[in-house]
């Protein structure tokens, strides 16, 4: 009697101790579970850190839209001048003028882009990343015109900007390129005009008397 009692206590006395077990196998399987993630995305997230700082990002970002902003303006202001031009030319159409209108426009675009680079250039002055003016006008103009920087480096932990600086300038050069095209267009159709308004008449057939 005793035996069959012991016999039918004991489950019950070892339920608890297996719940237990089992509660902590399900926690140190969720455990080991919620560590993958972290342990996929905490060296991938280091890596980009390593290979794009924030501080990169954030200063050459910004200063690129300012970039992007500037050369919008200056476009605008180009070709502003071309159209008012055009349409005065049209009027009394005159071959130097038209290629007058065309290196002026060149001319504007280069003084826009060396404005661009001197904005580049005193962001690095007093950003504190470069202490000369000359060296970050030559860094600057080097690299915003992707020629390279030669051995002047940035400091340590800035070296990406230098990229950054180099995509605003394939971006504005590009941009001029297109509007380059529309100019030439413009003054070719003045030329066209021209030829057209001085080529020979053709000569009236005489009737026969």
């Amino acid at each position: 009697m005793i035996d069959s009692l012991l016999l039918a206590q004991a489950p019950a006395a070892q339920a608890p101790a297996t719940q237990q077990t089992l509660t902590e196998s399900l926690t140190k399987d969720a455990a080991g579970l919620a560590s993958v993630p972290s342990d996929i995305a905490l060296p991938f997230l280091q890596h980009l850190a390593q290979v794009m700082p924030a501080a990169d990002v954030a200063f050459g970002g910004g200063m690129l839209m300012l970039i992007i902003f500037i050369h919008a303006t200056g476009v605008r202001a180009v070709i502003n001048f071309v159209a008012k031009r055009t349409r005065i030319i049209l009027q009394r159409p005159s071959a130097w003028r038209a290629d007058l209108v065309m290196s002026s426009s060149v001319l504007l675009l280069l003084c826009l882009h060396l404005m661009e680079t001197f904005v580049w250039a005193a962001a690095l002055v007093y950003g504190g990343l470069v202490s000369s003016w000359r060296a970050a006008g030559f860094f600057a103009g080097n690299t915003y015109t992707t020629v390279g920087y030669g051995a002047f480096v940035l400091p340590a932990g800035w070296e990406m900007v230098a990229p950054i600086i180099a995509i605003s300038g394939l971006f504005t050069f590009g941009w001029s390129g297109s509007v380059l095209v529309d100019i030439v267009a413009r003054c070719q159709r003045i030329k066209d005009v021209i030829a057209g308004h001085t080529l020979p008449q053709p000569v009236p057939a005489q009737r026969p008397d």
